[in-house]
């Protein structure tokens, strides 16, 4: 950091020692003038290379303290990335409650998995996901449960099984079971899909995969904690 501070001061006077030789040459500036802007960038140069280490200096007689608006900006910065966490924490507690209105019979998503997966990406965007873990692995079985749910409405032996339990199978053991031509032609016969098979296994795929992803994301962080 002190190099990088260091050259970006060299260049500063560099460039505008350049800058008003132009201007003397044309004579937009007299010799005073030019050794005025010269002695300024110079001092402005300086300081930028000993940013780290100059406490204050004086700008026509008022006072700049650099190191005392360092620590404010430091100090707010880290109450903002609180605030940021926290709120990310609020957020997440309000994806595990269920949308309002009746579930969505046609499909093999749970209603809340979508926003999940939005506010999740912004949580890694805003690199919050560590700080998070926890939070994350309690909303995840939320939806872990939520979509098995989901997936036994299009599948009898996924609802034989599964019905009234805790068990968050293996998304390879579950995809067999849930797949299975019998199970998927008891779900026909129900009139699941208007009783087409093809749809049926289509929708189940489609749940299926989310409910890996969910699964594979609560392994990442059960590692973690």
């Amino acid at each position: 950091m002190r190099i990088f501070l260091s050259m970006m001061g060299a260049l500063l006077f560099l460039a505008s020692a350049k800058f008003g030789y132009c201007l003397l040459i044309d004579e937009k500036l007299n010799g005073t003038e030019f050794v005025s802007l010269v002695i300024a960038f110079a001092v402005i140069g300086l300081i930028l290379s000993f940013s780290s280490e100059v406490q204050e200096f004086s700008v026509a007689g008022n006072i700049v303290k650099l190191k005392e608006v360092k620590r404010d900006a430091e100090k707010s910065i880290s109450e903002l990335k609180s605030a940021r966490t926290e709120t990310f924490r609020f957020l997440l507690s309000l994806a595990k409650r269920h949308p309002g209105g009746f579930a969505d019979g046609s499909i093999a998503v749970d209603g809340r998995v979508n926003d999940f997966w939005s506010l999740y990406n912004q949580i890694v965007a805003f690199n919050c996901e560590a700080e998070l873990s926890e939070d994350l692995l309690e909303i995840v079985d939320v939806l872990l449960k939520g979509q098995l749910v989901s997936i036994s409405r299009h599948s009898d032996a996924v609802n034989r099984k599964y019905d009234r339990t805790d068990e968050t199978p293996e998304p390879s053991q579950l995809t067999i079971e849930a797949l299975d031509n019998d199970s998927v032609a008891e779900a026909a016969k129900r009139n699941v899909a208007g009783g087409d098979e093809s749809i049926i296994k289509k929708t189940l795929v489609v749940g299926l995969d989310e409910y890996k992803k969910l699964y594979e994301l609560r392994e990442k962080h059960q590692s973690k904690v």
